[in-house]
């Protein structure tokens, strides 16, 4: 089975309904980074200060790809509602492979 890693980057104001989503798609688990800062062209910066408030959040899940297109499906619906786009989420699909 080859296997991918889906890696989700979301405002910490959705963390409750990522996790919800990542449950109901069938993830086995999953690691997760909270207080993750950042800054990008084109989107929110945060920096948890009074000038760019806000934190992140950070998501990793490995799986087939059966799993993985799953997942994706669930979060294309899940950003087409305004206040989640407006919050902030992107994910990221890339080949992986198990050393041990």
């Amino acid at each position: 089975m080859a296997l991918k890693a889906l890696w989700i980057f979301c405002n910490e104001s959705i963390v409750e309904e990522v996790i919800d989503l990542l449950e109901e798609g069938g993830a086995e688990g999953y690691t997760a980074w909270p207080d993750v800062l950042g800054c990008h062209r084109g989107c929110k910066t945060h920096w948890n200060d009074a000038v760019f408030p806000g934190k992140n959040w950070a998501f990793f899940v490995a799986g087939g790809g059966e799993l993985i297109a799953s997942l994706l499906g669930l979060l294309e619906a899940f950003k087409e509602r305004e206040e989640i786009r407006h919050a902030g989420i992107k994910a990221f699909v890339q080949p992986l492979e198990e050393i041990l």
